[in-house]
């Protein structure tokens, strides 16, 4: 089963609540119709598909951390 996000929520998962300064929704919003991040839209809302995208990331510390 896909774990769809929300943008808000990739960005806090992504950069952190108190990381560095991320991108703007709108320029995640426009990867994701490029096709450069793994997302689905639904209405007018953008999810981001969460397992492809740690795939593609490799990032196994965020990996352990999910898993508990």
């Amino acid at each position: 089963m896909t774990c769809l996000i929300k943008v808000s929520e990739f960005i806090k998962r992504v950069y952190g609540e108190h990381g560095s300064t991320p991108p703007t929704p709108q320029t995640i919003t426009r990867s994701c119709r490029r096709g450069e991040l793994p997302a689905s839209q639904k209405g007018k809302l953008w999810y981001i598909d969460w397992d492809i995208y740690q795939k593609q990331t490799g990032d196994n510390l965020v990996d352990k951390v999910l898993r508990g």
